[in-house]
């Protein structure tokens, strides 16, 4: 069915008020990411990695390039089983460990 007059008017009618809205939306967001970095400044601090998460974020490209598993979850769960040499990424899952607990240390909850 070919659209009427009527439709096609109703269409751009709806479609005007939505770039206002999203303009509007726009501007206002540089304030949300402003207030948004003042909380997370004030918020507990970021909890500690464990060495697979540390694998995770440093081969994440490679992980992705191997075409073998459908799924990232099961391509990163292979590639960890077959890491021989795991002990870099428990040193720094245990540097992590350390930021973490400084930081907890120095945080505040009251403030």
């Amino acid at each position: 069915m070919a659209p009427t007059k009527k439709t096609a008017a109703a269409t751009k009618d709806s479609e005007a008020p939505a770039a206002k809205v999203a303009k509007k939306n726009a501007s206002s967001k540089s304030n949300d990411d402003a207030s948004a970095a003042a909380k997370k400044h004030n918020g507990p601090p970021k909890g500690a990695s464990n060495a697979y998460a540390c694998f995770i974020r440093e081969n994440r490209e490679a992980i992705l390039a191997d075409e073998k598993h459908k799924s990232f979850l099961k391509a990163a769960g292979a590639a960890w089983k077959a890491l021989e040499d795991k002990s870099q990424y428990e040193e720094m899952a245990k540097e992590d460990k350390e930021r973490f607990e400084r930081e907890m240390a120095s945080y505040n909850p009251g403030k």
